[in-house]
């Protein structure tokens, strides 16, 4: 073989290579974000007085909730729990109330009606003591059974 037909076939060859579109390594398939949920605590007053009753919901956003397990702990000796707020959306609510901790409980297997999970009366004794909220989320369920504890971030 000549010198100009090694040319030929290292050009030919050389264009091939370039020529060639495919990736070397198979590029991971994406997955798409988890959607994010957030737990929230909304109160009635932010700014009530000694003597004031005030209401706490638990709301949960961006996901459609089916079951929660929850703790709402709180400054005993600045709030005191008066009682649990009825809400009429056909859900399933227990509670667990102690001094500084309520626990709570509530399914709806259809979802909570604009993601209201529970409403907790409390009864203001200093007003420090509405920046002593903290809740803690145990168990929480989308209506398709996903375990939304990983995605669920608490907002105060």
């Amino acid at each position: 073989m000549s010198i100009l037909s090694y040319r030929a076939l290292a050009l030919a060859s050389a264009m091939l290579a370039l020529a060639c579109t495919e990736p070397r390594r198979a590029d991971q398939a994406k997955t798409a974000p988890s959607p994010q949920a957030e737990a929230r605590l909304e109160l009635s007053d932010s700014l009530a007085a000694p003597g004031a009753e005030i209401d706490v919901t638990v709301r949960v956003l961006g996901a459609r909730l089916a079951s929660m397990t929850a703790r709402l702990a709180y400054d005993s000796t600045a709030m005191r729990f008066v009682r649990e707020q009825s809400l009429d959306d056909g859900a399933t609510r227990v509670v667990n109330p102690q001094p500084g901790l309520v626990r709570f409980a509530a399914i709806a297997p259809a979802g909570f009606a604009e993601g209201r999970v529970y409403a907790l009366r409390f009864s203001v004794v200093r007003s420090s003591g509405l920046r002593s909220f903290q809740l803690s989320t145990d168990e929480a369920h989308s209506v398709t059974q996903a375990n939304l504890v990983p995605v669920l971030t608490r907002k105060p």
